[in-house]
């Protein structure tokens, strides 16, 4: 009955998925970083408040969003429409996900009860200490990027790691900020940054770092005025805000934490090759693709092969199979 009047239903609308993407499209607006509304500033306060007696962070002001951290909201307790929210947000797999993510969106998530951290180490850091209480209400931490900051401190030419160091930052952190011991400050901060997975602590190399010399070093090498070449992007880092790191439709598997490995060796001696693919009657049931690599005249590693059946048979399944074929 769904179905539309040409091809044999009613054309009746289909109102659990109107719903459904109804809620999506709500979430998606309560998870936009890049321009907030205020109806979200008001469903965050609400999330944080609505919590069980025993929540970690215990503090109101550091719970930033349940969908960015650990703890989560009291589903009953909340209005209808938070736990529509909740309720897509589970139902389509909602989570930070990314085969690389800009430091940008690594520094702005917030670092108290970090979705991505050990649960267990990060809220042991969290309990009472004289360190982590100066770290939430004298220097009011709250992103990775001001963890990251602190922690660098410790690294200044200038400072000495002991209690008593009296170099301008450790100066200025006693006398004007309050802080009574910047060095265990210092620590701890690294401390909760070392709770994270190396995908998600922007301290450390990720593609970032060299996507950008790859593609102009292949532009030095194959670059011509003539024939201006097309280069692969081999870019794999997810830009943009926090949004931009937010998935849904995702699988029951973990959130996978490794980096990828995009580095290229490099090396001098390149060669010159030819790919294409092709497909007799392209679209039609009985459609037949090929894929051919050229080296030059009679090279022996010139190609001319038929795809196999199992593979869908496109022009541009035969391209993909040639270029397959000549990186082998």
């Amino acid at each position: 009955m769904l179905l539309p009047l040409d091809k044999g239903g009613f054309g009746i609308l289909d109102l659990k998925a109107r719903n459904d993407a109804i809620d999506v499209n709500w979430l998606k607006e309560y998870l936009n970083y890049d321009e907030r509304p205020t109806w979200a500033l008001l469903a965050d306060d609400i999330f944080a408040r609505t919590v069980p007696t025993k929540c970690v962070p215990a503090e109101h002001e550091l719970r930033i969003n349940p969908f960015l951290q650990h703890w989560k909201p009291v589903r009953n307790r909340l209005p209808d429409e938070l736990k529509a929210l909740v309720d897509a947000a589970k139902k389509w797999g909602l989570r930070l996900e990314g085969r690389a993510i800009a430091r940008s969106i690594l520094r702005a998530l917030p670092m108290w009860d970090h979705s991505q951290a050990d649960r267990t180490k990060i809220h042991s850091l969290a309990s009472k200490s004289a360190a982590t209480a100066c770290l939430k209400h004298t220097h009011k931490l709250r992103t990775v990027g001001d963890f990251e900051r602190l922690a660098a401190e410790q690294f200044d030419p200038a400072h000495k790691s002991t209690g008593t160091c009296i170099c301008d930052r450790c100066t200025y952190l006693r006398l004007d900020l309050g802080c009574e011991r910047p060095q265990a400050c210092y620590a701890r901060a690294a401390e909760f940054l070392n709770a994270l997975p190396k995908k998600w602590d922007p301290r450390g190399e990720h593609p970032e770092d060299y996507e950008e010399d790859l593609s102009r070093d292949a532009l030095r090498v194959f670059g011509s005025e003539e024939l201006p070449p097309e280069i692969f992007n081999r870019s794999v880092t997810e830009y943009g805000t926090i949004s931009d790191a937010l998935r849904i439709f995702t699988g029951p598997s973990e959130v996978c934490q490794t980096i990828p490995d995009m580095s290229v060796e490099q090396n001098d001696n390149f060669e010159t090759v030819a790919t294409d693919g092709s497909c007799y009657r392209n679209g039609e049931r009985n459609a037949q693709a090929g894929a051919g690599v050229y080296f030059g005249v009679d090279d022996p590693r010139n190609v001319c092969a038929r795809l196999p059946a199992s593979l869908e048979q496109t022009n541009q399944t035969g391209e993909a199979v040639a270029s397959l074929l000549a990186a082998k």
